[in-house]
């Protein structure tokens, strides 16, 4: 009901009997209504400068409606009026509700205590809270309408071990408990008796649960959780979640330029153009994307209590399984507590500490589990000869106990001994035997799953819409499913997963395989977006169809979005499934290539997964050589490796990439061609650079040059240029600056006389990166030009993106330092965008430099700390980035954290033998020393080093290193 009042629009929300659900209703009303006209003002302060405000009040009691003296409907008693006087005592654009409301969504939503207020004509003070913003549970004990409890019984002791974790918790000690129990035993009725018993202590409930048939989704049960905490509707546009993404994450104190891309991409949301891409190595981008998630949480638990339950921890996926790990690690000092239940076959992957704590639930004993039969008999009768029975047959098992009696007493009561079911499994089929045709629509829900929602069961199930609600209230009433929500809107959850196995369990296989057949039919042609979102979900139906090509392809697909997500465990996992259908195929050429092209990719995974030198690898390696042997085409193996190389090479996965490069060689070894040999080779060289094995480039270049004018080695756009650019800049950073030139002459010479122009820039590119090097500004402008042009006018967009970072360094250098890092910053967002991470570290290091020519030496600082965690993988660079930061922060006066990134810099360098690197790092260093007036130290740093040098003396560097010699060496020591 709603009425104008003089300064705004009074809306109610009334039901018959109000509880729980429908107090967490209007509050999420009440908010959705704020953030709609937070987006709508955004677009208002744009178009026509206005902006609105909207306060929420809520308050819960008895109302009467009817027809007053007016035209409308009329709402009487104390409610409206004590909401209206809330109302007003709200802020602009929030919700705030009365204690009468937060007793009943306690748990739900993160609230601010705004202390007991003085209203306009009420007699008391009111106490009042702002909702800050919601957080409710994904699917594991989640509140369903119409579901009862068994009695709680026999557990008291476990409960006040909780109990007494969550005080330890509440004063900031972080707690991890570990509920852990055989299937019915209890676990989850422990669980909700806790949730009882804290109720009304202030604190945010946070809920998720692992699925069985989603344990290859990376963070399935976070995102789960995500999407009903941000109280998403359903019809909201990509860019309005987006919007309530940053609303919350900014809520919770993050830095939303890097919260906000990692976790819009979580979600299957376009990141917001105002944010630049993100520089991270994959690896990278997981652990920040796992950081995030945690201090979200551990922000929320700052402002209000938070208990994290995560129910069967046995079926979550790894990538939540890490994150629950990160937690468990930081919570200690934080008001947390970690609450998740599981099977015995679960071992954690942390090890065990002083805050964390282990239940096993046992089975009730005799006493017990009559307590809890006389619970769910309540004021039916039943003959003693028959509860006796009922305790000796279920053995101290919860839900048997409790199964078993509701079978009885759908019986009437009038079973005998010997018609008692033996097991927990032959009771559940007991049950659903007696339910007519509302049995089969339990048992093709269970080949959806233990979660099905009203519109897909109906879209699979041959009955009619009547056939089908009249089913699902039977199995309701039964309480064998529980809802949530109105057909068809409604979602329905089997109430144990054992009750979805035994409907599963009891359908026939064939009839099993024409219903998976159907529901993945279903899900691909009506429920597309499923169907794109979780091919994992149609990869299950497919394989339990037997319906082997489009399930190799669901679990490929699988596999490949966890690969991109770095989510290397469920990747092997789904690559694995796809093999294990694939090999139930007839053997044919087909099969053959298929599995060559499938074994390929696990075996790329399991490089991260298991380890270089793990069996695992080794079979698959074997495995894929086997094979491209069978099939008598070696080069074809060869090809697929060297393109796996290249992608995870410009990754920035430097490790994989050495890998494959090893296993690319023994194969191009034993195939012979000159061709393959010579890329076998190219990839030992750019990997052993990125890795700092100098001489390893060294070696390979010498390995690679018989097979250089190889015919169709030059025919591939760029090899030959690289090879050159490589050998190149390897020279120079083993201080040979004059040999460099030799070979980068090479690659330029080729490009011009190339048929295609991407040789050119990309060689134009190497001589420009030379010239960086040497320190030569106007000779890197020009040779950049000619790379930027080429690169604009053929549409090369790595090239065109590497001459802008080129560009911009050498503007700065010349004086344009502003434009010289904007360019920069160009190019780099380009790089970001294609998803290359090569080189990220030296490009960083540039823009670095760039911004303290231009005085930004605090930015400067920052960038530098990017490049050194960007990729730890990239180690050649790292000499360089280190004396930089010493430079900047001799600028900011901090000479002690100077010397030791010097020292630290001139050490890395000749692990590497990286003798430029080391010069640089040793003159920042000699310098240093010769202000302190450590002149001999200074003298006996440089000499050696500069002694070692036997070209190159008008470079920059070592004219610098030959006026600064001099000086020491005409200066009288003032330290012996």
């Amino acid at each position: 009901v709603a009425k104008y009042l003089g300064d705004g629009l009074m809306v109610y929300f009334g039901w018959p009997q109000a509880h729980e659900d429908d107090a967490e209703r209007a509050v999420r009303a009440g908010l959705a209504v704020v953030d709609e006209v937070a987006a709508l003002n955004g677009r208002l302060a744009t178009e026509h400068r206005v902006k609105l405000a909207v306060r929420v009040g809520i308050e819960t009691g008895s109302v009467v409606m009817g027809q007053g003296g007016g035209e409308g409907v009329d709402v009487f008693g104390d409610a409206p009026n004590v909401a209206s006087r809330v109302q007003s005592a709200a802020q602009p654009d929030s919700v705030v509700i009365t204690a009468a409301v937060q007793e009943l969504v306690a748990g739900l939503f993160i609230v601010e205590d705004r202390g007991a207020q003085e209203l306009k004509g009420m007699v008391h003070p009111l106490k009042l809270y702002r909702v800050v913003q919601p957080m409710v549970v994904g699917r594991g004990t989640q509140r369903a309408a119409g579901r009862s409890l068994t009695p709680f019984v026999g557990r008291e002791d476990d409960l006040h071990l909780l109990l007494s974790r969550w005080e330890r918790a509440r004063e900031g000690q972080g707690q991890l408990v570990l509920v852990m129990g055989e299937p019915g035993i209890g676990k989850s009725r422990l669980v909700e008796e806790f949730r009882a018993q804290i109720r009304d202590e202030p604190h945010l409930w946070i809920e998720g649960a692992g699925e069985q048939f989603s344990q290859n989704t990376p963070f399935h049960a976070v995102t789960e959780i995500l999407e009903q905490a941000l109280g998403w509707r359903g019809d909201e546009s990509p860019a309005e979640r987006v919007a309530q993404l940053e609303r919350r994450l900014e809520g919770a104190g993050l830095k939303l330029g890097e919260a906000v891309p990692l976790i819009a991409e979580l979600l299957n949301l376009p990141s917001p153009d105002q944010y630049p891409p993100l520089m991270f190595a994959p690896d990278q981008r997981r652990k920040r994307l796992l950081a995030n998630l945690s201090a979200w949480v551990l922000n929320l638990a700052r402002v209000q209590p938070v208990v994290m339950t995560m129910e069967d921890l046995h079926w979550v996926d790894p990538s939540t399984l890490e994150l629950a790990q990160m937690l468990v690690e930081q919570a200690a000092t934080a008001p947390l507590m970690l609450l998740s239940t599981t099977r015995p076959e679960f071992r954690a992957a942390w090890p065990m500490r002083a805050h964390h704590t282990q239940i096993t639930l046992n089975r009730l004993n005799n006493r017990h589990t009559r307590e809890m039969i006389a619970g769910v008999v309540a004021r039916s009768a039943l003959a003693p000869d028959l509860i006796d029975a009922v305790v000796q047959r279920t053995d101290g098992v919860p839900l048997f106990a409790e199964e078993l009696t509701r079978l009885i007493l759908e019986g009437d009561g009038r079973s005998v001994v010997h018609d008692i079911p033996a097991t927990l499994h032959d009771s559940l089929a007991a049950r659903l035997d007696r339910l007519g045709a509302a049995k089969e629509i339990a048992q093709i829900a269970a080949v959806i799953g233990r979660e099905f929602s009203y519109e897909l069961l109906g879209a699979v199930a041959p009955a009619g819409s009547e056939g089908l609600q009249s089913a699902l209230e039977k199995l309701v009433d039964a309480e064998l499913i529980y809802a949530r929500g109105i057909p068809p809107e409604a979602t329905y959850q089997f109430k144990h997963g054992l009750m979805r196995d035994v409907a599963y369990e009891g359908l026939l296989k064939v009839r099993r395989k024409e219903l998976h057949h159907r529901v993945a039919q279903t899900i691909t042609k009506k429920f597309a977006a499923i169907a794109e979102d979780h091919p994992e979900i149609i990869a299950r139906h497919w394989t339990e169809a037997s319906d082997a090509e489009p399930a190799i392809a669901a679990w490929k697909k699988t596999a490949n979005a966890a690969v991109e997500r770095h989510a290397f465990r469920e990747g092997e996992e789904s690559y694995q499934q796809a093999l294990a259908v694939l090999r139930t195929q007839p053997e044919s050429p087909e099969r053959d290539a298929h599995e060559l092209d499938l074994t390929n990719a696990l075996y790329r995974v399991l490089l991260a997964t298991r380890g270089y030198t793990a069996p695992e690898s080794f079979d698959a390696a074997a495995k894929a050589r086997t094979l491209a042997e069978k099939a008598g085409n070696l080069a074809q193996l060869i090809q697929q490796v060297y393109a796996t190389w290249t992608s995870v090479h410009n990754s920035g996965d430097h490790l994989g990439a050495a890998a494959l490069a090893d296993h690319l060689l023994e194969l191009a070894e034993r195939e012979g061609s000159p061709v393959n040999l010579g890329f076998a080779h190219m990839a030992h060289v750019e990997t052993c650079y990125y890795l700092g094995n100098l001489v390893g480039t060294e070696e390979h270049f010498e390995r690679l040059n018989p097979f250089i004018e190889a015919p169709g080695f030059k025919q591939f756009p760029g090899t030959f240029v690289i090879v050159m650019g490589f050998a190149g800049i390897n020279a120079w950073t083993l201080g040979y600056p004059v040999s460099a030139f030799e070979p980068i002459a090479r690659g330029v010479a080729f490009g011009r006389t190339s048929q295609n122009p991407y040789d050119l820039a990309m060689a134009r590119f190497f001589e420009s990166w030379l010239r960086q090097f040497l320190g030569e500004p106007q000779l890197v402008e020009e040779t950049s030009a000619e790379s930027l042009a080429i690169s604009e006018e053929h549409g090369f967009s790595y090239t065109r993106d590497l001459a802008h970072v080129m560009t911009g360094w050498a503007r700065a250098k010349r004086g344009s330092t502003r434009e010289g890092v904007a360019q920069i910053r160009q190019g780099l967002t380009g790089i970001g965008r294609i998803g290359a991470r090569l080189g990220l570290t030296t490009i960083l290091t540039l823009l670095a430099e760039a911004q303290a020519l231009d005085g930004a030496i605090a930015e400067a600082v920052s960038t530098i700390q990017d490049a050194l965690q960007v990729n730890p993988q990239e180690i050649v660079f790292r000499p360089q980035m280190l004396r930089l930061r010493g430079e900047l922060l001799l600028k900011l006066n901090q000479p002690g954290p100077a010397e030791t990134d010097f020292r630290e810099a001139i050490s890395q360098a000749q692990k590497m033998r990286a003798r430029a690197w080391e010069l640089r790092a040793a003159l920042s260093l000699a310098r240093m020393l010769r202000v302190r007036g450590e002149i001999l130290e200074a003298r006996e740093l440089l000499t050696p080093l500069y002694s070692s040098f036997t070209e190159g003396f008008d470079t920059p560097d070592l004219k610098e290193a030959t006026a600064l010699l001099a000086e020491l060496n005409g200066a009288v020591p003032l330290h012996s």
